[in-house]
């Protein structure tokens, strides 16, 4: 459940400012009972220096209302330029990264909690039923303050956010983590590997389908709460749809095989379903994201190989981590040793595929870009003592040197091209 929740927070930009809103319009609310009611019991315990008069706390309000509305406005300004430039220099998929950012969210909040707390504490603010002096005007300068350095640190989130170098590494990073998730699920779960999916449609005389009912991409799936229903209805669920595949309204989920009939209605509250990918479970979507800016680099408008090649070094850092994951079919059992939940997983193969296939396409005729691969593919050779994933950097290899247009090549890049390919070939061999 948690998850789902931080999912749906990941997708929305407006939480983390609701609350801060919420939490000054009750900052609000109660320093407006502490003026008016409870004004002269604190009065021995605030400075003199922080009560102000109610005309002048009326002036201080008004204009801290209208400073602070005004920097939200730029800074709404601000993050819709940066929208921009992510969307046409780096990759669509990547506005997700500013939008979700934690210190993005907590500016506008900051700003919009701000705004609130100066216009509701100058509402409350009238001379026929206050007398005497209040401090809302020194709490509001001292949010005014706050704000002021929330500003200064959002204009230097700003410059660090569109520095290319920065994105890829934390859209690396990003993915890592992603990497890190799905192994403790696999341990928490403690599944069991297949090639091919147990054959058990026979064995149960009841066969219910788990169906979408909306369309979208998945973007969770709570594999604990399915293994726990299974294993109280005694009955085997088959996660059909990986994480990360589009589902139309029809499209089925899950199948569930079970001795007597069930109701499986409530199982597909344990799908997230939405118009993105997520990258909490879905880690081929991070790898995508960072081949997209490779992509968006080589294409002839932007013409920026180098930052292609920062793409695909930071890919071979994530290639070399997800190759040590199994992939393919898990299978969870009970303690009586009856599975009760299978799914699919991408393999190794997957992940090397979706990152070298189209950068190896689009980047068939520079030799630098080829060169990068190489290097990535020599990391994951060096780093790996796993056979399989040698014999899979052997294969992409082969993949991405029969891809590139040779006839391009000078013979210096020739050379320095073929010595790399060779010891690849003594790598993995």
């Amino acid at each position: 459940m948690f998850k789902r929740i931080l999912v749906r927070m990941r997708e929305s930009i407006w939480f983390i400012p609701s609350v801060y809103t919420a939490i000054a319009s009750l900052l609000a609310l109660g320093m407006v009972l502490i003026d008016t009611r409870y004004n002269y019991e604190l009065k021995a315990y605030t400075p003199s220096y922080f009560r102000t008069s109610v005309d002048l706390a009326q002036t201080i309000l008004g204009t801290l209302s209208g400073a602070l509305l005004t920097m939200t406005t730029v800074t709404f300004s601000t993050i819709m330029v940066v929208l921009t430039m992510y969307s046409s220099q780096f990759s669509p998929r990547a506005l997700q990264n500013f939008l979700n950012k934690l210190s993005t969210q907590r500016v506008l909040g900051i700003f919009m909690g701000g705004f609130v707390y100066t216009i509701l504490s100058l509402l409350f603010m009238r001379k026929a039923s206050i007398d005497h002096e209040v401090i809302s005007a020194s709490v509001g300068v001292l949010l005014a303050v706050i704000c002021l350095a929330y500003f200064a640190f959002f204009i230097h989130n700003v410059g660090t956010s569109v520095q290319v170098s920065r994105l890829i590494r934390e859209l690396a990073n990003d993915v890592i983590e992603a990497l890190k998730s799905e192994k403790k699920g696999m341990q928490e779960n403690a599944v069991v590997w297949s090639d091919e999916k147990p054959f058990f449609v026979q064995s149960f005389p009841f066969v219910t389908e788990i169906k979408s009912g909306t369309f979208g991409y998945i973007q969770y799936i709570e594999y604990k709460k399915l293994t726990e229903w299974a294993v109280g209805q005694d009955a085997i669920v088959d996660v059909v749809k990986p994480v990360g595949a589009f589902c139309g309204t029809h499209s089925v989920l899950a199948t569930v095989y079970s001795e007597q009939e069930v109701s499986a209605k409530d199982l597909s509250s344990h799908f997230s379903l939405g118009e993105e990918r997520s990258i909490l479970q879905d880690v081929e979507y991070g790898i995508e994201k960072l081949v997209e800016i490779a992509l968006r680099a080589l294409s002839p408008g932007i013409n920026d190989p180098n930052t292609a090649i920062r793409c695909i070094h930071s890919i071979g850092e994530v290639l070399q981590r997800a190759s040590l994951l199994p992939g393919g079919i898990a299978v969870t059992y009970t303690k009586e040793n009856k599975p009760c939940l299978v799914a699919m997983y991408p393999k190794a193969d997957d992940y090397f595929y979706s990152a070298y296939s189209q950068i190896s396409y689009y980047g068939k005729e520079d030799a630098s870009v080829l060169n990068a691969l190489f290097d990535s593919l020599l990391y994951i050779a060096r780093t790996s003592k796993d056979e399989k994933s040698k014999k899979l950097v052997f294969q992409m290899s082969n993949y991405v040197w029969n891809h590139f247009t040779h006839e391009v090549l000078e013979p210096l890049d020739s050379s320095r091209l073929e010595e790399k390919r060779e010891l690849l070939h003594v790598l993995t061999a």
